[in-house]
């Protein structure tokens, strides 16, 4: 059966080592949009941050946003909202002091506060690649847990792995394990590793089966292609998943493919394989 519909990764899977789509992988993209095949962008960034790389597309796409807690279109349109209530954010910071340097609340709005960090964060961790990149959206709080004064899309703990790795732990025996989703993104070549708390329940995995389902297209026509460990669920909720050929270690599974690398073009040469090539 031909697939409706194809849920492709931005960072690492889309995007190449430069932070570029590539000619080829848009123009796959494009005739895969023009053969019907509704394009899904499923991305762990926030909705503002992915925006300029899928409108380089130049084709139709929904956006499914950090790590599944947001679904809309390119224009801004909200379809689905599965954002972290604001008192559980302040349980979780309240709960991991020790890893408030390195922590970011993330909201879905315009402008300045739309990352809210603390004063004394890290250096090493998310506040440089801000500082850097969207100076224009961050704001530095004097206390990151009572600056939350409504629902963030997800609290975000980035860093060296090293740091980061007893933060799991900590977080899965407190209170709020049992209302939130831990889900990690690890770029261990640049020793960085990132720890989303998102609403329980909430995953790329979730957000992708929902919007299938209101459009009507199942489980065994859509495609998807992914490279690190926060794709796990997306892989898993759709018929034909697709390995990047830089995936993540301990992420394959026995029957599962795997394209090219995403500066090989891998998007480009999975579509061809199992949706251009394929016969009706």
């Amino acid at each position: 059966m031909p697939i409706r519909l194809l849920a492709v990764d931005l960072d690492g899977t889309l995007l190449n080592s430069q932070q570029q789509v590539s000619s080829a992988n848009r123009q796959a993209l494009q005739a895969a949009a023009r053969l019907g095949v509704q394009i899904v962008v499923v991305t762990g960034r926030r909705f503002h941050s992915a925006r300029p790389f899928l409108e380089q597309l130049q084709c139709a796409a929904t956006v499914i946003s950090s790590n599944g807690a947001r679904i809309g279109s390119l224009a801004g349109e909200v379809y689905h909202r599965d954002f972290l209530p604001a008192a559980l954010a302040r349980r979780i910071l309240e709960g991991a002091p020790a890893y408030r340097e390195y922590a970011v609340t993330i909201f879905d709005r315009p402008g300045a506060g739309q990352v809210l960090m603390q004063e004394n964060a890290s250096l090493d961790g998310p506040l440089a690649w801000y500082l850097r990149n969207s100076p224009e959206v961050l704001e530095l709080v004097a206390d990151l847990p009572s600056a939350i004064r409504s629902d963030p899309v997800h609290v975000t703990f980035g860093g060296p792995p090293a740091a980061l790795e007893p933060l799991e732990p900590l977080l899965r025996a407190s209170a709020a394990a049992d209302h939130v989703h831990l889900t990690w993104t690890k770029y261990l070549a640049r020793n960085v590793s990132l720890l989303d708390v998102m609403n329980r329940g909430c995953s790329k995995g979730s957000a992708l089966t929902l919007w299938a389902r209101r459009c009507g297209i199942p489980r065994h026509k859509i495609l998807a292609i992914g490279d690190n460990y926060n794709d796990l669920e997306m892989l898993q909720a759709a018929g034909q998943p697709v390995l990047m050929g830089n995936h993540c270690d301990g992420l394959a599974w026995e029957g599962c493919p795997v394209t090219l690398s995403n500066d090989q073009d891998g998007v480009a040469a999975a579509v061809e394989t199992y949706i251009l090539r394929r016969p009706d």
